[in-house]
């Protein structure tokens, strides 16, 4: 137990950090500061901090355009502008081309409008006169009955107008036997084209001829007997082109139809030096333009 060192005195209230023990043949201690030994290269590499890493940021956009990259687009607001002008342009034109022809069709309409009510054009009149010649020869040796027919229209036209003439083109005109199993078509003939006159009368006149129209037997007898009696019903339509003449201007020719369904046969020994009235009754006919009533 001799070979303890004694404990130093203990001080109230003082914490002194306490004095490293000594062996008992220990040298006292130096007052020189003692030096440390250098620890070993591994200790001092695990000892150091980690380096720090520095984030590694992407090179600029311009450096990728170098590169065999297309060029830049332009940029998308002027592109968009762009087309909403041309757009805007695009619009006016049509509006003010709109407008440029309303502007000419309301003054057509009002043009048409005062010619109309200077002149008071009127349609004119047309009636069909007996039809003469008629000339019918049926064939009894064959089965069915075969007819040659001849056939002379003339249909007369009165103007009532005073400022209007009208001119008639060319035209083609067809006569067909009514009858109640069905029209016999007996042929056609050019009309040739005149001019109307204003307060004046016109006529139109043709003949048309058929040969072999095979008939019914029981058509063939009606026939007969009709023409017998002079009893016989027909049909006459005439196409032609109409168009106007006023103050020395003339208008485009347009279709225009007449159509007679009342025609009779003529009396026998009738003749038109009084004008037709021992004829027989004269039969009205429509008027048509586009295939509307005129």
């Amino acid at each position: 137990m001799s070979g303890k060192p004694p404990l130093p005195p203990s001080t109230a209230g003082r914490s002194t950090p306490a004095a490293p023990a000594r062996s008992a043949g220990a040298p006292p201690a130096s007052k020189t500061k003692p030096t440390l030994a250098h620890p070993p290269p591994h200790v001092v590499a695990t000892l150091k901090p980690p380096p720090q890493v520095i984030p590694l940021r992407p090179p600029p956009a311009h450096l990728y355009r170098h590169q065999g990259a297309p060029p830049p687009r332009k940029p998308r607001h002027r592109q968009h502008h762009r087309r909403r002008r041309s757009a805007c342009s695009c619009r006016r034109a049509c509006c003010l081309a709109t407008g440029v022809f309303l502007l000419l069709l309301c003054l057509a309409l009002a043009a048409s409008c005062l010619a109309y009510l200077y002149y008071r054009p009127r349609a004119p009149a047309f009636h069909l006169q007996p039809l003469r010649p008629v000339r019918l020869r049926l064939s009894n040796a064959s089965f069915p009955s075969a007819m040659d027919a001849a056939v002379g229209v003339k249909a007369v036209s009165w103007n009532p107008n005073d400022r209007v003439a009208f001119r008639y083109g060319a035209g083609e005109g067809r006569v067909s036997l009514a009858d109640p199993d069905g029209d016999v078509d007996l042929g056609w003939a050019g009309v040739a084209a005149f001019e109307h006159a204003p307060r004046t009368v016109a006529s139109v006149a043709f003949v048309a001829t058929a040969k072999g129209v095979v008939l019914d037997e029981a058509v063939a007898a009606r026939v007969r007997e009709r023409y017998r009696r002079r009893q016989l019903a027909f049909r006459v339509a005439v196409d032609a082109r109409v168009g106007v003449r006023v103050a020395g201007m003339r208008s485009a020719m347009v279709p225009v139809r007449l159509a007679c369904d009342g025609g009779v046969m003529a009396r026998r020994g009738g003749s038109e030096s009084d004008g037709g009235s021992n004829l027989g009754p004269m039969s009205k006919c429509q008027v048509y333009l586009f295939r509307v009533r005129w």
